[in-house]
């Protein structure tokens, strides 16, 4: 390929190094949606209804922690260092740490005390990975097709999650949890290796003389004076104390009030991620929208009245209904918001500041699974649900109030 074509292949979206990267989540996606149900269903079935929850509440929590903790480190070497280092290496040892589930499944020895464990080095490595990659694709696509990018790789994402949970349910209940987990170990491996031959096309910064913690603090200041990244930021971290928990009410409304099985699980979670595609789909072939705060702002809106609405759904139809269009609303939200972060963070200084974003937005998580955790075995989904809506549907109109939102 001579120079100019190369030039022009990389001017289009669907080039080697985003279809390589985007392949790579694809294969590991479907795993991970595969093994959510999996674990999940193991939990329900092997402690008490009281139990169960707090179980699984605590493994989200542990999963969630190291990105609250060690979220601005690993943001700073995500900047010094090269990310694409990070990135295979961070997926090839999730992939042995999935391996080592399965191996404890099939010898019957996993306990809530391993699964705790695993979660919390599993979150270490998407501490260090997650940054990374959303600091990644505005490299490696132009700029002027970057909301399409970043459609496409969320339709690609979340069609793992229609068809994962679905065939997850189907693999539960005929091979058990050691196959699910074996064929999610797997999968990052073979996401790591797909990852090698990507350029990430990194701009390292070339003041030698920074140190690690002026770096550090660098990412901070620059968060505290875009006042549009900094307030959307606090705002979003409330908002993510009140979805956190959306997965542990599920799989109690499945089991407990519609009393279905892993299968209807698996669609609840696919329920969602179809809405996710439909809208990730609708934004990349529709043009640019210019004025997005409106669209983030009512997207989010809508969703906490839906989520609101989950406890008084009647039946799984009206629930799977529910968790499409919460889906398809928040497709909307979540590209539109990557969207003008990726723009307004230069590249030198994205990971500490994705890092620092991604630390605020689940620093309330741990308490927000821990407390409903615990909640779920006294108070009823209705009153849960109708809460946390009320919360999100609130805050959502905060977004209004936030510095510059209006010229985005």
């Amino acid at each position: 390929m001579n120079m100019d074509q190369k030039i022009v292949s990389e001017r289009r979206l669907f080039n080697k190094n985003f279809l390589l990267l985007w392949s790579g989540q694809v294969v590991s996606s479907i795993g991970n949606s595969i093994q959510y149900i999996a674990i999940m269903w193991w939990i329900m079935n092997h402690f008490p209804s009281a139990q169960s929850g707090i179980v699984m509440g605590l493994m989200f929590t542990f999963s969630v922690i190291p990105m609250a903790v060690i979220g601005p480190f690993a943001g700073v070497l995500n900047d010094r260092i090269s990310r694409k280092s990070i990135v295979i290496l961070s997926d090839f040892l999730r992939g042995i740490l999935i391996l080592w589930m399965a191996y404890l499944a099939y010898t019957n020895t996993l306990t809530a005390l391993l699964i705790y464990l695993i979660s919390a080095l599993m979150g270490i490595g998407g501490a260090f990975f997650n940054p990374a990659i959303q600091s990644t694709i505005p490299n490696i696509v132009p700029d002027e097709k970057l909301t399409r990018a970043n459609s496409f790789y969320q339709t690609g994402i979340q069609f793992t999650q229609i068809i994962g949970p679905a065939i997850g349910g189907l693999l539960v209940g005929f091979f058990g949890p050691f196959f699910v987990f074996m064929l999610n170990g797997f999968s990052f491996v073979i996401s790591a290796g797909t990852e090698i031959f990507i350029n990430f096309k990194q701009s390292i910064s070339e003041d030698k003389d920074s140190s690690f913690f002026s770096d550090f603090k660098d990412g901070f200041r620059f968060l505290y004076d875009q006042k549009l990244i900094f307030w959307s930021m606090i705002i979003v971290s409330i908002l993510n104390f009140a979805f956190s928990p959306i997965d542990i009410l599920i799989a109690k409304q499945i089991k407990e009030i519609y009393h279905l099985g892993a299968l209807e699980l698996g669609y609840s979670v696919s329920a969602f991620a179809i809405g996710m595609m439909i809208g990730s789909i609708v934004l990349s072939i529709i043009p640019e929208i210019k004025v997005k705060h409106n669209f983030i702002i009512l997207g989010m809106a809508l969703t906490g009245i839906l989520y609101a609405l989950f406890g008084v759904a009647p039946n799984l139809i009206t629930f799977l209904i529910i968790a499409f269009l919460i889906g398809f609303a928040l497709a909307f939200v979540n590209v539109l918001f990557q969207v003008i972060i990726q723009r307004l963070v230069p590249d030198e200084k994205r990971g500490r500041v994705f890092s620092v974003m991604l630390t605020f937005e689940t620093i309330f998580q741990p308490i927000s699974l821990s407390v409903v955790g615990f909640l779920s075995a006294s108070l009823s989904n209705f009153f849960i649900f109708t809460f946390l809506g009320s919360v999100v549907t609130i805050f959502s109109f905060l977004f209004y109030l936030v510095p510059g939102v209006k010229e985005v």
